[in-house]
């Protein structure tokens, strides 16, 4: 089995990191198994871990009721091995933004985003390459949405 340091290194927010920044990462972590349609956090709630998916998938799921979490919920974007959510714990965001609920049983490296955030703050050059590596997956997310969210209303874009 591979050590959590091996994994943060497959990771899409830690990939390229050297190993001695990983090994430190990975004193903040440790590893949660989750069953099918179980939630890791829902929308709304006060952020505490970011979450890389080692095993399984994970749908992300937005409300779309003015209220965060509730009423119907639309799955904006699927993750699975390497991939990353929860970052809204890292980033100082209030409340997490979106719902992870398993697609099916998972298996995750959690990491605390406070101490993770600390750390960042404290090493301004691998906070940067983090920042680097977030980037696409916001776009990425924020892509999907854009995508999915008109579809789910029964709309087409134009």
């Amino acid at each position: 089995m591979a050590t959590i340091k091996e994994m943060l290194a497959e990771s899409d927010i830690f990939n390229g990191l050297p190993g001695e920044w990983l090994v430190r990462i990975g004193e903040l972590s440790h590893i949660e198994d989750y069953e099918d349609r179980d939630y890791l956090f829902i929308e709304g709630e006060e952020p505490t871990n970011v979450f890389i998916i080692q095993k399984g998938r994970i749908d992300m799921d937005v409300s779309l009721s003015p209220t965060p979490g509730l009423g119907h919920q639309v799955t904006v974007d699927t993750l699975g091995k390497g991939q990353t959510c929860g970052w809204s714990s890292v980033i100082g965001s209030h409340v997490y933004t979106m719902s992870a609920r398993c697609a099916e049983p998972v298996r995750v490296i959690a990491i605390n985003g406070s101490e993770l955030r600390h750390f960042l703050d404290d090493n301004p050059s691998i906070g940067f390459k983090v920042l680097a590596n977030m980037a696409p997956i916001v776009i990425s997310r924020l892509r999907n949405m854009k995508i999915r969210l008109p579809i789910a209303l029964g709309r087409k874009m134009r």
